[in-house]
């Protein structure tokens, strides 16, 4: 009986739960710290893709539902430009990325904040050799293979779904200034 299935069942459900108790806890101890430090790592970026921005006094925008399942959150730099929170699927999983766009529709910079693409390929695109590209660019952009121009993006060797993916995050920053904060202001 020393050893029984039911004896070892119930001494498994203790541990369990005690360890349930004990991960429960540190989450409630920890869920404040890490939700401050993820809004620090995002307004580092976002003054990284608006230069010159004090990024304290960003003010925080309500995405339109049309957008709402790839804009993450937009804030708004007065008189300077917005900062949006984009999220599209990479090759590897979600691709998050800060992209700066100033009140003239101009791209100021993106930035990558999450990826799980795959290592010295995807995860290639924080280099500033791509994310540079896309720095000046006031129209919907494509990937093309080879060399950019105009409105087009050199990919990535080797990884062109993540190079999609970053452009359409970019495309999808783009298109919501023209067609909702343009759009409004010009309809005010």
């Amino acid at each position: 009986m020393k050893d029984s299935p039911l004896r070892l069942g119930i001494t498994l459900f203790i541990i369990a739960g005690i360890m349930g108790l004990i991960l429960g806890g540190v989450n409630a101890v920890t869920k404040d710290l890490i939700a401050r430090k993820i809004d620090e790592v995002n307004r580092a970026a976002y003054g990284a893709v608006l230069p010159g921005v004090d990024t304290t006094s960003l003010e925080s925008m309500e995405v339109d539902d049309a957008y709402a399942d790839r804009i993450l959150e937009i804030y708004q730099a007065p008189e300077y430009g917005y900062a949006f929170r984009v999220s599209t699927q990479g090759y590897g999983g979600a691709v998050v990325i800060a992209v700066g766009i100033d009140v003239s529709g101009t791209v100021t910079g993106i930035q990558i904040l999450e990826h799980s693409e795959t290592p010295g390929l995807g995860a290639n695109a924080s280099n500033p050799s791509f994310t540079d590209q896309f720095i000046g660019k006031t129209e919907t952009l494509t990937v093309v293979k080879g060399e950019a121009s105009a409105n087009t993006i050199s990919a990535i060797s080797g990884a062109t779904i993540t190079s999609r993916s970053v452009t359409e995050s970019v495309n999808t920053a783009l298109t919501y200034f023209q067609e909702i904060l343009k759009g409004g202001a010009d309809n005010v």
